[in-house]
């Protein structure tokens, strides 16, 4: 199972752009980092997949700055977004056992329909079962 790592894994984005000096924008920077401290950050193993992740960085930079022709790198992102494996579907398709989010830790368990075995087996022990 991949588990969040304790540190961010990779190399850090470089603080401007590598083809026009710029300055990233937040959002993507921000999307960076997320990878490089999700669980998915266990599968990038070698200096390749971060080139990868950071061309990826850099077209959706260039996605949000652009005015026109947003479809073209939209098709080409969410192909790379689907390799590296950043939604569920993704993840499913690369069959990574990545963690789920707990349902059940975060209810209250009222108006739920999951049983708790044990209480289940205390009950039909109580009736002779």
């Amino acid at each position: 199972m991949l588990k969040q790592p304790e540190t961010a894994v990779g190399p850090e984005l470089p603080a401007v752009r590598p083809d026009d000096g710029m300055e990233w924008l937040p959002l993507v920077k921000r999307w960076y980092e997320s990878v490089r401290t999700s669980p998915l950050a266990q599968r990038m193993g070698v200096e390749p997949d971060w080139f990868f992740v950071m061309e990826t960085a850099l077209l959706m930079d260039d996605f949000w700055r652009q005015k026109r022709g947003r479809n073209i790198a939209a098709a080409e992102i969410r192909q790379r977004c689907a390799m590296i494996g950043v939604t569920p579907k993704a993840r499913n398709d690369l069959k990574f056992d990545a963690p789920q989010a707990d349902d059940l830790m975060a209810s209250t368990g009222a108006g739920s329909n999951v049983v708790n075995m044990d209480d289940f087996r205390r009950r039909r022990e109580a009736v002779g079962g």
